[in-house]
């Protein structure tokens, strides 16, 4: 059976076509027509979340280790702006969301109905497309739901990794049903994905540049782990006009990588900055964490910055953009490896060998460092299994993490679209259930107390592991300059409390 609303027919039956299969419910009665419907359609893997907060994060965390598009769907009312959050971070991410919000019909809008605020366009400054339908039943509106829906479904699946939210109001009754066979078939009109690659004339400005350039910087942010890609990137490293930089959430790694970009610029004295600052800047990747390598940058600006993405819209970082090429890094530096590299220069070793240093000074300070957050972080880091799969609570862990050579066994994982301390064990769980490697987290109190409710789940699995580094409060502002001057540091920085967490876990 499904719905007998015909725009519930046509949207299950498309998302259905494009293979969109993962839905995650939040209880509620407005969206009825959309949980039986998409319930009895044995295509789809349907659970329910009731925190609609939680439920988002694990359907990011879902989408982010399918790399497919994931369905969340709830009530009308506030239970739309608890999904806020993970969409602001699906959206900096280039992580797909389906956000399908229920709704009321528009004529009681401001007339004293229950559980109704205005849902058309409420998450408009942080997702890609919005769509909203109209509730009255009718021939031409059907047509438009049509376009709508698949227009929608393309932009999420087909066209871009975008997140689109779709506000579907109803009339009641809600709960009618008709057979399947009696329900209104759409036309399924998928479009294809732009693929975008250099042409030759930028090509040959690129590769001329390439090959004269001395210093040239790349510097790797947020990405999926690829052996194809970081193969390539051992192979370009020959060039010794290169330095590489990669963040542990890069999932990049080798031995004559920068792994640790902030103990490595540490190591850099003032009188030799310029030594190591790039003439040809190339950023690939989602968000930076590292403050140092951002000041660093922006205080010793390239001549040239070429930020290489397919996803996401020209990001200035460094305020030093030049060019923004729309192609993946596997694609562009599968032609930048034909070319004949640059050995005139040793801009690269420089870099490695302040690397080196740092190491070494970093392994003596551990061997008598005292107990700490650092060392715990040490302790944790040298155990971690082969293959498991970390996500890093935002503020102190994800920093911490960075201090410690890149694991290359090891997927790293951090909610760093917008960096919120909300919804990180969420994430964590919604990733563990399609992902059959151990699944670990490493939180702070703060963070982890913060999302309690993503152990509010009946999906919980049986690979997941949640380290906690208990502090009694926000640490990190024990460590950033600033809080630690002023009066209020306790109280309203660093928040300190005596939650305790075993009872938390226990439930004693």
């Amino acid at each position: 059976m499904i719905s007998d609303k015909k725009s519930v027919q046509i949207l299950v039956n498309l998302c259905e076509q494009y293979g969109i299969k993962n839905v995650v419910f939040s209880a509620g009665s407005r969206n009825a027509p959309l949980i039986i419907s998409f319930n009895e359609n044995p295509f789809f893997h349907c659970i329910s979340i009731v925190d609609e907060r939680s439920a988002a994060f694990y359907a990011l965390g879902k989408a982010q280790q399918l790399s497919e598009p994931v369905i969340i769907c709830c009530t009308s009312g506030s239970a739309a702006l608890n999904y806020a959050p993970a969409i602001s971070e699906a959206y900096y991410q280039n992580i797909p969301l389906l956000v399908i919000t229920s709704d009321r019909p528009a004529k009681w809008l401001n007339n004293g109905e229950g559980q109704m605020i205005d849902q058309v366009n409420v998450f408009q400054n942080y997702i890609h497309h919005n769509y909203s339908l109209s509730s009255d039943e009718n021939d031409e509106n059907t047509s438009k739901w049509e376009a709508e829906i698949n227009s929608a479904l393309n932009n999420v699946k087909a066209i871009a990794n975008n997140t689109v939210h779709l506000n579907i109001p109803f009339e009641e009754p809600l709960y009618n049903t008709v057979a399947i066979d009696d329900a209104y078939t759409p036309k399924y009109s998928p479009e294809s994905r732009k693929r975008t690659t250099i042409t030759d004339t930028e090509f040959k400005v690129i590769s001329n540049k390439w090959t004269k350039e001395n210093r040239i910087l790349i510097l790797c942010g947020v990405l999926e782990k690829s052996t194809e890609l970081n193969n390539l990137l051992k192979q370009i490293n020959e060039n010794c006009s290169v330095a590489i930089l990669t963040e542990s959430t890069a999932n990049i790694g080798d031995i004559k990588f920068i792994s640790s970009i902030d103990r490595t610029l540490s190591s850099i004295n003032e009188d030799e900055v310029t030594n190591y600052a790039p003439d040809l800047l190339i950023s690939i990747g989602g968000a930076i964490i590292s403050k140092r390598i951002k000041s660093f940058l922006r205080n010793n600006k390239a001549q040239e910055h070429w930020q290489i993405s397919l996803e996401s819209a020209p990001i200035d970082t460094f305020s030093s953009l030049t060019k923004k090429l729309a192609i993946s890094p596997l694609s562009f530096f599968s032609q930048i490896q034909l070319l004949e590299p640059n050995f005139q220069s040793n801009f690269g070793d420089k870099w490695l060998q302040k690397s080196f240093l740092a190491q070494r000074k970093h392994e003596e300070f551990i061997k008598q460092c005292t107990w700490s957050d650092l060392k715990a972080t040490s302790i944790i880091v040298e155990t971690l299994p082969d293959f498991s799969n970390l996500h890093m609570g935002n503020s102190s862990p994800v920093r911490y993490i960075q201090l410690f050579e890149q694991i290359n066994t090891v997927q790293y994982n951090a909610n760093r679209g917008v960096s919120g301390i909300d919804g990180c064990t969420s994430t964590m769980i919604g990733a563990a259930s399609v992902n059959n490697n151990l699944t670990l987290l490493l939180s702070g109190d703060l963070s982890f107390v913060y999302d309690i409710n993503a152990l509010w789940n009946n999906h919980l699995t049986s690979n997941i592991r949640i380290i906690v580094i208990n502090n009694s409060g926000g640490g990190i502002f024990r460590i950033i300059p600033g809080p630690s001057s002023t009066k209020q540091l306790e109280d309203f920085f660093e928040v300190g409390n005596n939650v305790n967490i075993q009872h938390l876990v226990t439930g004693s």
